[in-house]
């Protein structure tokens, strides 16, 4: 193997910007995923990209398996828009990985490991 490996990326080290709790989607810069780890601000945690996990989403987000899901960089919630600005586009992290129903206020995405 290449000495200059480093890791498969999967689980990233990061330092909290602000606290965070395992099992939050975070935001830090471009990078996105799920904190496995607690963390308060200035402490290392874990976050994991990719993968499919259950996350918080607008109560009115509805969409079919497959559809695109995106974060505003704000919410705790993800919506299934690009926000309509297309200066600032909301960030897109993923795809449904099953259908999201109105109502629920939670569904399950397949996180983009990568853009």
């Amino acid at each position: 193997m290449a000495k200059n490996f480093v890791s498969q990326g999967q689980n990233l080290t990061l330092v909290a910007a602000a606290a965070v709790s395992s099992g939050d989607f975070v935001v830090k810069g471009d990078t996105f995923g799920v904190a496995l780890t607690n963390a308060v601000i200035g402490e290392e945690f874990t976050l994991a990209t990719g993968r499919v996990w259950d996350l918080p989403k607008d109560s009115a987000l509805t969409g079919t398996e497959g559809d695109g899901v995106y974060h505003d960089g704000t919410a705790l919630t993800l919506d299934a828009d690009d926000g309509g600005d297309p200066v600032v586009p909301y960030l897109k992290v993923g795809v449904l990985a099953a259908d999201a129903v109105d109502g629920n206020t939670s569904c399950k995405v397949r996180l983009n490991s990568s853009f």
